[in-house]
Order: C-alpha cells, then sequence, then structure tokens
C-alpha cells in the first residue's frame, strides 16, 4: 500500500511539472497599459482601456522576462519606480510608452531619491520617459540609477529616448556628490555588470553628474580586472551638469561615441570644484570618439576630456572640442599609454591656459602619444599646449597654429615632452622645444574668409587617408559643426 501511494504520489508530481512547462504556460509574457486619468488599479491593466493608474501598482508587480509595461504619453505620475523582476538578454523586460504625443512624465517633486531604481535585478530596456526630480535642497537624487552589492553578475540594460532634467543632487566633489544625477549605475566591490547601452537620450540641468559608473569600493578592479565591461554611450546630449557630463570608472573597453556634450561643470566652483565634460578613471582602453565637446566651464580642470587616475591605454580620436574653458585634454597622475589622435581642438583653454594638461602634483605624470591633432589657440589667452608634460609623452605629426600669445611648453623639473615632426605657426623659435624635423612653412596655413585653412602637408597622407571619411586636404572650422581633411585628422561626422 505504501508502495502504491508513492507511485501515485510520483506520478501526480510528474504531472503537475509537465502541465507547469507545457509549451503553452511557459515563459507567456505580458503587457501592461498605464493611464494616470482614466486608468484604475482594480482593471487587469491587459489593454488601453484597462490600464492601470498609479506607480504604486506597478510597484508591487514582479514581472517576468518578456514582460512589457507601457505609460500614456501625455500623461504625468509623481513618485518613484522601484521596480521588480528580471528578464534576460534574449527576453529583457520593457518599460516604455503608447500612444501619439509627448513623452510620459514622471516627477518626483524632491522627494524620492531615485525617479526609477532598478536594485538587484537585471535585464531591463527602459525607452521613452521623461525624468525630473527639482528641489529646494541638495541630496542623494539620480534620475535613474542600477545597484547591486552581491557578488554576482548583473547584465543587459538599455536606457534610450529618455529625456532626464531638473535633478537636484548633490553638489559635492566627494563620492556622495559624484554619485548623483542622470543616470548611474554602482555596485559593490565584487559586482560585475554587463552588456550595458545608454542612447540617445537628452541629460540636461543636472546636480552633480549626468552618466556615472562606480563602486563602492574598488579594490579589486584593477587593470586586467575592470567590472564594468560592453559598456557603450552613445549619440547622446549631455549638457549644463553642475560638475561632469560622463564619469566612466572600472570599465573595460567602454565606447563614448558621437555625443554632444557642452556647458558642463557649470556649477560654482566652490561646491562643485574639479569636473570635465567627458572621462574615466580606473579603465583598460577607454574610447572617446565622434564626440563634439564645447564650452566646458571653469579653470578648476573644465576640460573636454580626461584620462585620470588608473586609465590605461585611453584613445581619445575623431572629436571636435571647442572653447572649453580648462582646455581640451587633461592627463593625469597614474594615467598611462593615453592614444590621442585625429582631433580638432579650436580655441580652447581661456581659463585653465593650457590645452594638453600633466599636472605637476601627482606621480607618476600621465603618459601617452598625442599625434595628428590640430590645434588651433584662442586669440585673447595665452595658451601653453602641453602643461608640465615630461618625456614619456610624445607629440608629433600635430598641427600647432597660434593666434595670441601662447607658448608650446611649460617645463616641468627641467624637462618636456618630446615634440617630432610637428608644423608649427605662430610661435617664437618653435625649434627650442628639440623639434629638428618642426615644420615651419608659414605657406601652408591660408587665411580665408571662412576661418583658416591648412593644406596638406603631405606626410604619410596615403597611409592615413584609410582612415579619412573623405579626401585629405584642408581643414574649415569657424566654430561650427565641420569636416576635418587635413594631415592626419579624421573627419568628424
Amino acid at each position: 500500500m505504501k508502495v502504491i501511494s508513492v507511485v501515485i504520489w510520483s506520478a501526480l508530481s510528474l504531472a503537475i511539472m509537465l502541465a507547469f512547462n507545457a509549451p503553452g504556460n511557459k515563459g507567456k509574457s505580458k503587457t501592461y497599459y498605464v493611464n494616470a486619468t482614466t486608468g484604475n488599479d482594480e482593471n487587469s491593466g491587459s489593454s488601453p482601456t484597462n490600464a492601470w493608474k498609479t506607480l504604486t501598482k506597478i510597484n508591487a508587480q514582479v514581472f517576468q522576462p518578456g514582460d512589457i509595461i507601457r505609460l500614456k504619453c501625455n500623461e504625468f505620475w509623481e513618485g518613484q519606480l522601484v521596480l521588480q523582476g528580471s528578464g534576460t538578454p534574449n527576453r529583457p523586460i520593457t518599460l516604455s510608452s503608447y500612444g501619439k504625443g509627448k513623452k510620459p512624465i514622471i516627477d518626483g517633486k524632491g522627494k524620492v531619491d531615485q525617479i526609477i531604481l532598478l536594485k538587484n535585478i537585471e535585464g531591463w530596456h527602459i525607452d521613452n520617459l521623461e525624468l525630473t526630480n527639482k528641489a529646494a535642497s541638495v541630496g542623494n537624487r539620480t534620475g535613474i540609477l542600477v545597484t547591486s552589492l552581491a557578488n554576482e553578475l548583473k547584465q543587459h540594460f538599455r536606457f534610450t529616448n529618455l529625456y532626464i532634467h531638473d535633478i537636484m543632487g548633490d553638489y559635492s566633489f566627494e563620492t556622495k556628490g559624484k554619485n548623483t544625477g542622470g543616470i548611474g549605475l554602482i555596485g559593490g566591490e565584487n559586482t560585475k555588470f554587463n552588456d550595458i547601452i545608454i542612447e540617445n537620450c537628452e541629460i540636461g540641468n543636472i546636480n552633480r553628474v549626468g552618466i556615472f559608473t562606480n563602486l563602492t569600493k574598488g579594490n579589486n578592479a584593477k587593470r586586467g580586472n575592470r567590472p564594468f565591461t560592453k559598456l557603450i554611450i552613445r549619440n547622446n546630449k549631455i549638457h549644463h551638469c553642475a560638475g561632469d557630463g560622463a564619469i566612466i570608472r572600472y570599465a573595460f573597453q567602454p565606447i563614448i561615441s558621437h555625443n554632444l556634450a557642452y556647458e558642463n561643470h557649470n556649477g560654482p566652483e566652490n561646491l562643485v570644484k574639479h569636473g570635465v565634460a567627458l572621462w574615466c578613471r580606473s579603465t583598460d582602453e577607454a574610447r572617446f570618439e565622434y564626440n563634439e565637446v564645447h564650452h566646458t566651464r571653469g579653470g578648476m580642470d573644465g576640460q573636454a576630456f580626461d584620462a585620470d587616475l588608473d586609465s590605461y591605454r585611453t584613445v581619445v580620436q575623431y572629436n571636435y572640442s571647442h572653447d572649453n574653458e580648462g582646455g581640451f585634454m587633461l592627463v593625469y597622475g597614474s594615467s598611462s599609454e593615453s592614444i590621442v589622435r585625429y582631433n580638432l581642438s579650436v580655441n580652447d583653454g581661456v581659463k585653465g591656459k593650457h590645452i594638453f594638461d600633466f599636472p605637476v602634483w601627482t606621480k607618476p605624470r600621465g603618459s601617452g602619444i598625442f599625434h595628428n591633432n590640430t590645434v588651433v589657440l584662442p586669440k585673447d589667452a595665452a595658451v601653453v599646449v602641453a602643461d608640465e608634460a615630461l618625456p614619456t609623452s610624445v607629440f608629433y605629426n600635430n598641427i600647432f597654429y597660434q593666434q595670441g600669445d601662447g607658448t608650446l611648453v611649460t617645463e616641468s623639473e627641467g624637462e618636456t615632452a618630446q615634440f617630432i615632426n610637428n608644423a608649427y605657426y605662430g610661435f617664437a623659435k618653435p625649434s627650442q622645444i628639440g623639434d629638428t624635423a618642426a615644420i615651419l612653412d608659414k605657406n601652408l596655413f591660408i587665411k580665408t574668409t571662412n576661418g583658416i585653412k591648412v593644406k596638406s602637408i603631405g606626410v604619410d597622407v596615403k597611409e592615413v587617408a584609410k582612415n579619412y571619411w573623405l579626401s585629405p586636404s584642408e581643414v574649415n572650422f569657424k566654430g561650427k559643426r565641420i569636416g576635418v581633411k587635413n594631415w592626419g585628422v579624421g573627419a568628424f561626422h
């Protein structure tokens, strides 16, 4: 009798398991609609006519892979979303919109820390929403925060077509301030994040940082073991951040491309202190390319780009940098083997008084190679090209065009960077910096009514032209987005 009971129970258990895993029951995703005006939380949420009403209803639901939550366009919610449930790379959970009109708005009214919080979950797409969180005083506020402090991998996040603005975070230059702003990802000492894309978003009027990644402790995130992988930040507009536009930390081969970043580091410098438009620290092989960065404010940093502490082989290429008050590029401290090439820098450095800055108070000094860039110094400021660089930095095949009273180098301990085979215009005795292959032919530089044209110099043009979108001929600029063509400078699109 006992044996028969066991057999019956085993058969029943098997039947239940097969029924649960049947094709019709396994992994069936649902779509939920939310309408702040006509919805009702007693509804099923399964259609626009049976929509839910509140964020509270969304927060109470544990979503499954493939589920979709749609907020009605032209609608407004006050409060916070604390999302539950995880998707997968093949079946992510999506939070987006439906209907025609303006993006759905979620406003924290300064009463919540995050507008959208994804804690200990993964596999989410968030798209086409407007998020804001004004407040009268500073606080630990972020538009979207992804966080997990566990020793595990969290992967597959997409943040697209978002408008995140007027987030009142913290001005502080310390971690508490740099962990507030638009979109942030924060892990624990051994957390790993993989497959993250932030794309086609506008992030503006932010205190303090537009986009950031960070860890609670970075002790184990050494070179060769960076925990943020497959991170892409592209086609975003990042502007009017009190501190930094984007801070990329602890990442392996992140790509920051085709972004427009302007008027960042615009907070009071006594509060925000130092800030840069787009920069990285403790990264391996970060790549900043095809970005336009302009009017970054301030003389305490205030550059367009920065390879900061423990950044290894940072590549800055094909960017258009102009009118950044602090300069074009900060190469800081223990950063090493930076590669800065094919960029156009125009009128940078009027407050910082340098184009490339290698701060003297840090050891070892930042190092790298800087080649095939075109640098046009401002008219109204005495700006130095390479400030306190050591011979571990090499400048070759660049064009330096002097419009004002600038200089090429500021020595450090009697040493400077190495200069090889560069073209100079408007500098007094550039041969004094030791560039025995200096190109000084004034006929290479022609002033026109449209600005300055630099003829192709012809050195390695055939080889370098492989990287061009157009044939190498000249560079034209007049404070606008342009195509760049000269000795090694690639096209900007």
